[in-house]
């Protein structure tokens, strides 16, 4: 779609975009998880141990000269009764270009839609959600389990804490191959698998964990100096569709709008940041950052300049390898009224002198699910209050 004409019916979409920011981690995303990392997580009797192994090795293929697939595909635990989740691991085959990993759960009302689209292991393209119930109900129909990226393990739940899994449901593993990364350009097939550990629901009593996103819009020009064809923010965006999917260029621009920006004439800012307005009450338990290979810090904040001011997560000098969660010492109350922040910082210059990137033409960068893009994404583990 040439995006000129798209951008003119871009508010009408809005709505559309809106929903869709949540399903990024897609993005983003990605990389965190649901469920935060600890040693402390109560033993329990009786635990069953679940394994499921992608189909069919799948060879990962970047379209319209691209550097990044993701893919999905519907795997079947076999569970066998009412679950509650203590533990859920992504153990990806290829580690060197598996740039990170998200597992939804499937819903009664997508399967038969999971089912086919799947194609008997194959799979399916998935930039941004899983796509599963229209693009408007992903993230409702297929709501995250667990997600990796580097520097991740096991996701064990705090003691008290878990997610219900009923008898029979499946997931949908969406991996991003970031084709950059790959051992000296080579390609192989990957064939991951999913570890989850699991007790009977029947008398358990837990709180239930859920996800917060909190994105802000990359607005990075090419630095001083540097010069091309896609150092034209709009160029960038027609090639970031190009070689992503259509919805992308949607995406920043909506990224933008939600966070107080002009969608279609934002400024260029070494640093992002956003304001969020929360609508219910929760606690939260643990906190995670996501930016890509530009990224130098990302800070949450609750009730910024006011004396309620609390600092949620502070990472100062951000690891794209170690993108683990960081479990709250004490839970932090939110309520409904409270603000928000997420700020990140980051350096274009490192384009240049990444070896994944230097190679690349020089781009204004957007928000964008490649590689090769960016992202500013802050994610909470929280339960209801």
């Amino acid at each position: 779609m040439e995006f000129k004409r798209a951008a003119s019916w871009g508010f009408q979409y809005y709505l559309h975009v809106k929903i869709k920011v949540i399903s990024i981690a897609a993005a983003v995303m990605l990389l965190v998880s649901l469920m935060p990392q600890t040693a402390g997580a109560a033993s329990a009797p009786k635990i069953k141990r679940y394994t499921v192994t992608m189909t069919k090795a799948h060879l990962p293929v970047a379209p319209n000269n691209g550097t990044d697939d993701y893919r999905c595909f519907l795997l079947d635990p076999k569970v066998t009764q009412d679950s509650i989740i203590r533990s859920i691991q992504f153990i990806p085959q290829k580690k060197n270009y598996v740039h990170h990993a998200i597992i939804f759960r499937v819903t009664d009302a997508d399967l038969a839609e999971g089912i086919k689209a799947d194609n008997n292991g194959a799979g399916w393209p998935c930039f941004g959600g899983t796509g599963l119930g229209g693009m408007l109900s992903t993230f409702i129909s297929s709501p995250w389990l667990s997600s990796w990226a580097p520097g991740r393990g096991k996701d064990v739940a705090p003691a008290g804490y878990g997610t219900p899994f009923k008898k029979g449901e499946r997931f949908v593993l969406q991996v991003h191959y970031n084709l950059l990364a790959a051992n000296g350009g080579k390609i192989e097939t990957d064939q991951s698998k999913i570890v989850m550990e699991t007790i009977a629901a029947k008398g358990a009593t837990v709180k239930q964990l859920e996800v917060e996103l909190f994105p802000a819009p990359v607005e990075l020009a090419c630095p001083p100096g540097v010069t091309g064809p896609l150092c034209d923010r709009r160029q960038s965006l027609i090639d970031l569709a190009a070689r992503t999917s259509t919805t992308s260029a949607f995406e920043a621009t909506g990224i933008n709008a939600l966070c107080g920006q002009d969608p279609f004439r934002p400024t260029a800012s070494l640093t992002s940041r956003c304001d969020k307005v929360i609508n219910r009450s929760f606690n939260v338990i643990a906190a995670a950052p996501h930016m890509h290979l530009l990224g130098r810090s990302l800070k949450l904040t609750l009730n910024p300049g006011t004396s309620d001011e609390k600092t949620i997560l502070n990472v100062t000098n951000y690891n794209f390898d170690d993108q683990s969660s960081t479990v709250l010492k004490k839970p932090i109350a939110v309520k409904a009224g409270d603000t928000i922040r997420v700020e990140c910082t980051f350096d274009p210059t490192l384009r240049q002198k990444i070896p994944q990137l230097k190679s690349l033409a020089p781009r204004y960068i957007t928000w964008g699910e490649g590689s090769s893009d960016e992202m500013c994404l802050g994610v909470i583990a929280a339960t209801k209050r």
